[in-house]
């Protein structure tokens, strides 16, 4: 399956680079390593991750990773899981 981050989770996934490289770029590129690693075994097994009951109309899941929550769609005709927002896990829960 392919995959493919929303404009608005490509802001945030910016975001929190920003953040995190303000104290250590180490640190900052480290978590962007692990969540295009995060990303690889979600191609590989999307469906691993459960659809969240409030979204359920919309077939959203939630994968977790670190301090946050990657909301996604699968479309499986298309073959594609869209990355739709990532949320703190502080945030409230919203798409």
């Amino acid at each position: 399956m392919e995959i493919r981050i929303s404009e608005k989770a490509k802001r945030q996934l910016r975001n929190i680079y920003n953040y995190y490289s303000e104290n250590s770029i180490q640190y900052a590129e480290h978590f962007l390593e692990d969540f295009y690693n995060k990303l690889e075994s979600l191609r590989k097994f999307p469906k691993m991750y459960g659809i969240i009951p409030q979204l359920e109309k919309h077939d959203i899941r939630k994968l977790l990773f670190k301090d946050y929550r990657i909301l996604y769609q699968i479309n499986e005709n298309k073959e594609l899981i869209k990355i739709v927002t990532i949320l703190h896990s502080k945030q409230r829960l919203q798409i």
